[in-house]
C-alpha cells in the first residue's frame, strides 16, 4: 500500500516531470528522476544538453539532492543552482520548486536552527499561497512548529500549527490535507489535550478523507474514543458503529471497540 510519505512525494516528482515536458531526449532525466532512479537522472541531465536552461538546472539541483552518495558537496552545489534560479526568476514554476527545496535542503541537510526552517518553509507559502508546494510546505512547517520548537509552550505549538489551516487544510491535496489535521490532533493528544477543538480536527480530516484504509479505520476508532471520553455519547456509538462496519471481525481492535459499544448502549 503507498503510504501518504510516497504519494506526496511522488506528486512532487510528477510536477517536477510536468516541468521537463520537451524533446524524448531531454525528457529521459525527468522519466529518470519519477522512477527515483536519481543517479542515472542526473548522468542523463549531464548527457543531454538542456532545452530550457532553468528546468535542466532544477532537474540537475533535484537528482544531486538524492544522487547517492549525498554529500555535503552535492548539497551545496545543488543548493547554489536553486537559489540562482529563484534570484533570477523569482514567480515561474521553477522557482516554486527551487524554493521549495531549498526549504528541504535546510530542514534534512544543513545544521541550521529552526528558525531557518521556518523561514525557509514560509518563503515558499509566501510565494504562492494557492500553489499545491504551499500546502506541501505548510504541513511540513507545521510538524516543525509541533515538535521542534521546545521554546513554545503546548498552546503556543498547537496554535502556531493550527493557523496555518487556510493553506495546509486545502482540499486540493486531501491527503495531505487530511495528514495535516491527523497531525494537529496527534500533537495534542501527544501533550495531553483532549478537547472539543482536538475532536473537530479528527472530524475535518475524516471528512475530507484518504485512500489509506488503515488510516481511514484508524480516524474511525480515534473518533470514536475521544467522543466517548469527552462524554458525546451518541457521536461515540456513530463512530463505533461506523468502525465495526467497515473492519473484519478478525481486526484486533473489533473486540474492543464491540465492548466499548456495548458499554455505552447499556448507560442509562
Amino acid at each position: 500500500m503507498t503510504s501518504l510519505r510516497s504519494r506526496v512525494r511522488l506528486g512532487l516528482l510528477a510536477g517536477l516531470l510536468a516541468l521537463g515536458a520537451g524533446p524524448a531526449a531531454a525528457d529521459e532525466g525527468w522519466q529518470l528522476l519519477a522512477g527515483y532512479l536519481f543517479r542515472d537522472a542526473h548522468e542523463a541531465f549531464a548527457a543531454n544538453p538542456p532545452t530550457d536552461v532553468r528546468r535542466h538546472a532544477l532537474g540537475v539541483a533535484a537528482s544531486l539532492i538524492n544522487h547517492p552518495p549525498v554529500t555535503p558537496g552535492k548539497i551545496a552545489r545543488a543548493e547554489s543552482m536553486l537559489r540562482e534560479l529563484v534570484a533570477a526568476e523569482a514567480n515561474d514554476e521553477p522557482a516554486h520548486y527551487a524554493r521549495y527545496l531549498l526549504a528541504r535542503i535546510a530542514h534534512l541537510h544543513r545544521a541550521g536552527g529552526m528558525v531557518e526552517v521556518e523561514t525557509a518553509y514560509r518563503a515558499v507559502i509566501a510565494a504562492d499561497a494557492a500553489h499545491p508546494l504551499a500546502q506541501i510546505a505548510a504541513g511540513k512547517l507545521a510538524l516543525v512548529l509541533l515538535y521542534q520548537r521546545p521554546e513554545l509552550t503546548v498552546a503556543e505549538r498547537l496554535d502556531a500549527a493550527a493557523q496555518l489551516a487556510p493553506v495546509a487544510g486545502r482540499e486540493e491535496l486531501p491527503e495531505a490535507a487530511c495528514a495535516y489535521y491527523r497531525a494537529l490532533a496527534g500533537a495534542a493528544l501527544f501533550y495531553d489535550v483532549l478537547d472539543a477543538q482536538v475532536y473537530g480536527w479528527l472530524q475535518r480530516a475524516d471528512a475530507i478523507g484518504t485512500a489509506d484504509v488503515l488510516v481511514a479505520s484508524g480516524l474511525r476508532i480515534q473518533l470514536a474514543e475521544i467522543a466517548r471520553a469527552l462524554g458525546r455519547r451518541d457521536e461515540a456509538l456513530a463512530h463505533y458503529r461506523r468502525f465495526l462496519g467497515e473492519i473484519l471481525p478478525t481486526d484486533n481492535r473489533y473486540r474492543t471497540a464491540t465492548e466499548r459499544m456495548q458499554e455505552l448502549e447499556a448507560a442509562p
